[in-house]
């Protein structure tokens, strides 16, 4: 390439960064993304949950307690919860679907992990327990 066929590449693969921050505002992703939320420490407690389900797992098949049963129940209702809140985050969004629809989404993450949550602490507390059940299922 001549040089000035280089000066005119390089023109033309930058001009569209620099009108990058003008379009997100006609496209709504920068209401996402200027909420003033710190995302850092919440996608870091994602992880250690996701890490710690890795061990949760056998620790509650090989020595089920309530303690270990209850870790795990939280771990996997939290888990669920985050993956679904994302769902909702990307596919519900204001813009699109509207307030209404997005708010409903939540509510019903919200209330299916809480349910969840529920029917975990039953069978630790009422019934044999969380990792008792896992291996009666496995054996299934």
């Amino acid at each position: 390439m001549q040089k000035n066929q280089m000066s005119c590449l390089h023109f033309t693969l930058t001009k569209p960064l620099l009108a990058a921050p003008m379009m997100a505002r006609f496209t709504g992703s920068a209401a996402a993304v200027k909420t003033g939320k710190n995302y850092a420490s919440h996608w870091r407690t994602e992880r250690i949950v996701s890490i710690a389900l890795m061990g949760l797992f056998p620790a509650s098949v090989l020595y089920s307690s309530q303690i270990v049963d209850t870790l795990l129940a939280g771990s996997i209702s939290l888990h669920v919860y985050w993956g679904l809140e994302a769902l909702v985050v990307d596919y519900l969004r204001v813009p699109v679907v509207g307030q209404l629809a997005n708010k409903a989404g939540h509510a019903a993450i919200t209330l299916l992990a809480i349910v969840t949550l529920a029917g975990f602490l039953q069978v630790i507390f009422v019934g044999d327990g969380l990792g008792n059940a896992i291996v009666t299922l496995w054996k299934l």
